[in-house]
This record gives C-alpha cells, structure tokens and sequence, in this order.
C-alpha cells in the first residue's frame, strides 16, 4: 500500500480518535495494549506490520475498528447469523472522509458461567457476542493469504485484530450467559456523581488516574518475565477470552445498580486493569507472531 493512501485513510482516524470514548478503554487503554503487543513482536512479525502498515506503530491504528467498525464488519463477509439482533447496518458505498459510528458489533465476548468461550457467533440459534470468534476468522484469512490481500483489506483485517484483543480484555466488554447481557450497564455513585458503570470502563477510568500517555502506561504494565509471558499466551484466542473473563469476573460482580463506589475505587480496581491491559497485549503479539512466523 502506498503511503500517501494509506495516511489519507488513516489522518481524519487519528484526529478523531479523542471523540470516540466510548470504545472499550478508550483511546489510551486500547494503544496501551497495542504498545505492550509491538513490543514483544518477533522480527518476522515486526517486518510483515512494518511493511503492511507502511511502518506506523500498533498503537496508532489501536482505535480505527470503532470508527469504522460498522461498514468494516461487512466489508470482510462477517455478517451475524441475525443481523437485526446484532445492529449492523449495511452501507454499501462508505465515505471515509465522514467516519461512521455504527451501532454495535461483536467488539465484547460472550462466556457461560464457568467462563467457557464457544467458537461461534451463533449459540443454540440465537446471535451471541464473540470478538474471539471474528479475531480467529481475521488471523486464519492473514496467516493463508496475507500476500495476496488487496492492501486496504488486509490493513483493516490487522486493525480489526488489534481492536478486539483489546475489547476483549476489558471486564465490562464481557457477556456472561445466562444474561446474555453485557455487564456494566448500571448506574453507580462515584465521587458524588452518577455514573455508567460501562462507561466509566470505557475511557472514564484512565482520567480518574493521570494524566498518563500509552506510552507510560505500557512501561508500567509490561512486567513480566519470559517464562510468565509464556504462561499468559498459552493456548489459543478463545482461551485467552475464557481467561480474561475469570480474571475480569471479582470487578465486574462486585457491584450492582444503585451502589455507591468507594472514593478509592480508581485504584482498588489496578491489579485487575493492569492485568488486563498486560495480557491483552502480550496475548495481541502472540496472535501476530503465530501468523507471521
């Protein structure tokens, strides 16, 4: 792809990355983990993103699936079993100088109650949420044809990968069956204001911290040893969905509609956040190492 294409494509994303905190983390969680994952790359992998990416880091494409997540989902032939249940709106002809932010699609994961994963969008006839499932289509497509991709295709395939190993990191982008609801969306009371639980998550959280770049965050976060590293991305994306739902569960059931939220709560929640944003990005790399080996 050459560059001037792509930097047309990728400036109105860059500056509008700011209006978009509703995306899971937000801008600053979502580069976080795409900065832990550039970091553990392998030089194979290193060189194919270089290349395809015309050399821009991970962490500044960490936010485009939301921009254009919508049109993105049916651009690569991913439409839901029912798509009227998933909300995706089916636009034909996108502009990308007006950047859409389409309803919902599969950016949270869908686990029963012993936090298992299934690989499907489709459980028992019914439309269910699974980021793990569209991360495991996007990287069989890289891994077999990479090469042969038109340019823009497989740049939205990484972009989309990027996104949604973070979602599906972040506790309140998690469905726990038999809800069949994503957790978060309830009211608290923190610091003498009401609150979405959800969207506290989705960006609040970092601004109640500091005034952090990802950059700091990702030095802070990436702390573990090779042989825990190892550990952490063991198996394959819907382990890695089934673990980051155990290890999001003490978050998100501590709290319920109605309860007021210790003052302190922005960093009681720190073991569990730095934990998620860690993993996710170590678990990122190892899904762009395992397809560009």
């Amino acid at each position: 792809m050459k560059k001037t294409l792509l930097m047309a494509l990728l400036v109105p994303t860059i500056l509008l990355m700011n209006c978009f905190e509703s995306a899971a983390w937000g801008q600053i969680g979502h580069s976080t983990i795409a900065q832990v994952a550039q970091n553990h790359l392998t030089p194979k992998a290193q060189k194919a993103l270089n290349e395809y990416l015309d050399g821009l880091p991970l962490a500044i494409i960490a936010s485009d699936a939301d921009i254009y997540r919508g049109q993105w989902t049916v651009d690569l032939g991913f439409i839901p079993t029912n798509p009227e249940a998933a909300r995706v709106s089916f636009v034909k002809d996108f502009d990308f100088s007006t950047p859409l932010n389409i309803s919902p699609w599969s950016h949270s994961i869908t686990v029963d109650m012993d936090f298992n994963c299934y690989p499907t969008d489709n459980l028992d006839g019914a439309y269910i949420n699974n980021a793990a499932y569209y991360i495991d289509k996007l990287a069989t497509q890289l891994k077999e044809n990479a090469k042969n991709m038109d340019p823009y295709e497989r740049y939205k395939a990484i972009a989309i990968i990027v996104h949604l190993m973070g979602d599906m990191h972040c506790p309140m982008h998690i469905v726990y069956l038999p809800d069949n609801v994503v957790k978060g969306h309830y009211y608290v009371e923190w610091k003498g204001k009401k609150r979405d639980m959800h969207v506290m998550w989705d960006g609040t959280i970092f601004d109640a911290y500091y005034d952090w770049s990802f950059l700091d965050m990702a030095y802070l976060v990436d702390t573990a040893t090779p042989k825990q590293i190892k550990k952490i991305t063991e198996g394959d994306v819907y382990d890695y969905a089934e673990s980051s739902a155990r290890d999001s569960w003490p978050v998100v059931s501590a709290y319920s509609d109605g309860d007021v939220l210790p003052k302190t709560y922005a960093t009681d929640i720190r073991p569990v956040m730095f934990n998620q944003l860690r993993n996710g990005g170590y678990r990122l790399a190892a899904i762009f190492n395992e397809i560009f080996k």
